[in-house]
């Protein structure tokens, strides 16, 4: 994090004279103490907010097999987040050693990483907590790389307003897919700057050894006043030894979900952004946020359909139900 100090003056005058003067009861106060009027100068830190915010650690986990491609990254911190998840499917990847892309199957168990994702990404609670990430950076560089990602303005300084790029005739530029771009395509995009020689004045200036052009951002909305609605209708309810069991496509796509199915294994997936759940045919294990859940009843086929309990809805899900004459009602 970046931090700006300013000096401001604070008056001693109130703190003095409200300060307790404490005493020997046998000794004479011959004194008068009186509030010192005099100023002193103290540094205020100004908390700059980062575009991107970075997480540093070692892989701890790499998933490439249930659901979408995943690591789960853990550091030493005792303050803040000690761990976090990480879904990498849409990430760019990067080594700072070679600044070269990298394909995230190449990811593995004990590589040192640095994800960044826009401060206005949306996180999953749980423990570790989970999200897409935008960037990976490998570290395996020992010499100083410098990095820097965030948005630039038209004049190519970056959102903070510590840093302006100027490349050179020498400098890479490509997009997420590598090809070949120019400076025309830089003013007010998201970018990934790797760098070594700063200028030092303020902002800094520096001619990167290569930038990556991000994908434009999609603004990312949440309207707290809309609430979404699907009804379930009777007729694709089936009652099997008193316990209501529901179609997981129909219901799953409905929620936004794109389900898809395992033949193999005869499971099906669930997946809508960096959630994901699966269920197995005859198995009574549910998942939500890593947790283990048991609903009372095992996923069926029927009628060469995946069929669930309705409490799946509710526990794993996470939306609301409510039970009205047409059938169920699903928020969410």
């Amino acid at each position: 994090m970046i931090n700006i100090k300013k000096i401001i003056t604070i008056s001693l005058a109130t703190c003095m004279s409200l300060s307790p003067i404490l005493v020997k009861a046998e000794e004479e106060i011959d004194k008068i103490i009186t509030p010192i009027e005099s100023s002193i100068n103290l540094p205020v830190e100004e908390i700059i907010e980062m575009e991107y915010i970075q997480f540093k650690g070692e892989i701890e986990k790499a998933d490439d097999e249930n659901g979408p491609l995943s690591i789960v990254v853990k550091n030493d911190n005792t303050e803040g987040l000690d761990a976090m998840k990480a879904y990498i499917d849409n990430a760019i990847i990067l080594s700072d050693k070679t600044m070269e892309f990298v394909d995230g199957h190449e990811l593995k168990e004990g590589m040192v990483v640095t994800i960044f994702y826009h401060k206005e990404t949306i996180m999953l609670e749980s423990y570790p907590p989970m999200l897409g990430v935008d960037v990976v950076i490998i570290n395996d560089n020992e010499e100083y790389q410098g990095l820097m990602v965030s948005k630039f303005d038209e004049d190519l300084l970056n959102a903070e307003g510590d840093m302006v790029i100027r490349p050179s005739d020498e400098t890479v530029i490509v997009d997420k897919e590598g090809n070949k771009l120019s400076v025309e395509d830089l003013p007010n995009r998201d970018l990934i700057a790797f760098f070594d020689i700063v200028r030092t004045s303020y902002p800094g200036q520096t001619s990167p050894k290569k930038i990556v052009v991000m994908p434009e951002r999609e603004d990312q909305v949440i309207e707290e006043a809309i609430v979404n609605e699907f009804i379930l209708k009777s007729e694709f309810i089936k009652e099997i030894m008193g316990i209501q069991m529901i179609p997981l496509r129909l219901v799953g796509e409905s929620l936004g979900y794109e389900v898809s199915w395992k033949q193999e294994t005869k499971t099906a997936e669930l997946v809508r952004g960096p959630q994901w759940t699966a269920v197995t045919i005859g198995q009574d294990n549910y998942n939500f946020a890593r947790m283990l859940i048991k609903l009372g009843a095992a996923p069926q086929l029927i009628d060469s359909r995946t069929y669930v309990p309705a409490t799946f809805i509710e526990e794993v899900l996470k939306a609301e139900v409510e039970v009205i004459a047409e059938g169920l009602k699903i928020i969410y």
